[in-house]
């Protein structure tokens, strides 16, 4: 695993828009994707391409009224074709 993102876990998570979106629980196997943990049972499964430091903050690219509007995919046993394929769409990034 790429360590650099390995040690994205625990680290807390800001929306562009400044709100708090949660904190990366864990880096899915393959280190193109984190999963933010936001309430009790809640995840949000987000491509590391979608986050940048800015202000010594990790931001989302995306208010969080969009986040919240996030697909839900299962991460259990990584992250299926399917369930990549739908979270880049999310995110919009064409490239992957």
């Amino acid at each position: 695993m790429n360590r650099a993102n390995q040690e994205l876990v625990g680290r807390d998570v800001y929306s562009n828009d400044g709100h708090k979106v949660g904190e990366i629980g864990e880096v899915i196997p393959g280190d193109e994707y984190v999963v933010i943990r936001r309430f009790l049972f809640t995840k949000l499964v987000v491509p590391v391409k979608a986050m940048e430091w800015s202000g010594g903050r990790l931001i989302v690219a995306q208010a969080l009224m969009y986040l919240d509007m996030a697909p839900s995919v299962r991460t259990k046993r990584g992250l299926s074709t399917k369930g990549k394929a739908r979270v880049d769409e999310f995110f919009m990034l064409k490239d992957l």
